[in-house]
């Protein structure tokens, strides 16, 4: 009887921790974005700025996506576990918003939020800024499965895991500019559609390699960081060969056509960064089912 009424207090010490890291969320929005400290006061209209709508939503979504794998350890009683789970969300959440902050400044630093949102209502933006809020909190789910050491949650492996892949990430967001044919800064400032497409499914590629090399049991991190490196460098070998004959195969021809008229950039339709986007995506899955999801059980 007392553990099922255990379980019944947590599920709800959950819903007013979810709650209160949402509105937390609300009110550290400011650091993150000072220039937006004036919007926390005043109402907010959906229908007028369907880009904040996007930005808003996606980083309450991906606050409950961290925590959606949550294991909770009645073992030691309703405190202990109640302990475990406070800290342990305080910590990852604060982590969180200082991966959107530094992902941010080093792939948007040339815009501003409230110019971009509130002003000019670009959806791209918003777009791009989504991909971070859903993909680290993919990320934030492989943590807080394989950082549990003896029915607790281990504070270091989790640290040790996001300094990781945070360097990881921020060399990814500098790779777009490698791998796709759209102009990112030009494209953004034009409220491409296109762009927005593409960059969504580039990170999220980036994410579906990283979160899939992290998916492995930590026994020792000298081993663990080894075998992480070794996993993401045979990814970024394997990739390529899937983004090139996937389309091969299909007779996929690509059509992005960017041509000068009247001294600008003729835009790219939205079909061009939907086809970037897919195809990223794509490959990045098909490249960890051979990195990853092999599994040899007499090895």
């Amino acid at each position: 009887m007392n553990d099922i009424l255990d379980v019944f207090l947590i599920r709800f010490l959950f819903v007013f921790i979810i709650c209160g890291l949402i509105v937390l969320y609300k009110y550290t929005h400011f650091l993150l974005y000072p220039s937006s400290k004036n919007q926390l006061i005043k109402r907010f209209y959906p229908s007028r700025n369907p880009a904040e709508t996007i930005l808003i939503f996606s980083r309450i979504f991906g606050i409950g996506l961290i925590f959606s794998n949550f294991k909770i350890f009645l073992n030691n009683g309703f405190f202990y576990a109640a302990f475990d789970f406070i800290l342990t969300s305080t910590i990852t959440f604060s982590l969180y918003l200082l991966s959107l902050y530094i992902l941010e400044s080093i792939a948007l630093s040339e815009f501003e939020y409230t110019d971009e949102i509130t002003q000019k209502n670009n959806i791209p933006y918003a777009m791009i800024s989504a991909s971070y809020s859903i993909g680290i909190p993919i990320i934030f789910r492989a943590f807080l499965t394989h950082s549990v050491s003896e029915n607790f949650h281990s504070i270091i492996y989790i640290i040790f895991m996001w300094c990781f892949t945070i360097v990881l990430l921020g060399f990814a967001v500098k790779s777009y500019s490698f791998v796709s044919k759209l102009s990112l800064n030009y494209l953004l400032s034009q409220k491409s559609y296109a762009l927005g497409f593409s960059y969504f499914g580039f990170f999220l590629a980036w994410i579906i390699i990283i979160s899939s090399a992290l998916n492995q049991p930590i026994v020792d991190i000298k081993d663990y960081g080894i075998s992480l490196i070794l996993r993401i460098i045979l990814s970024l070998l394997i990739m390529p060969i899937f983004k090139g004959i996937i389309p091969y195969i299909f007779q996929i021809q690509d059509d992005l056509e960017i041509n000068t008229t009247v001294g600008k950039l003729q835009l790219p339709s939205y079909g061009v960064g939907i086809y970037e986007g897919v195809m990223f995506i794509t490959s990045a899955f098909m490249t960890t089912l051979v990195t990853s999801n092999i599994v040899f059980p007499s090895f």
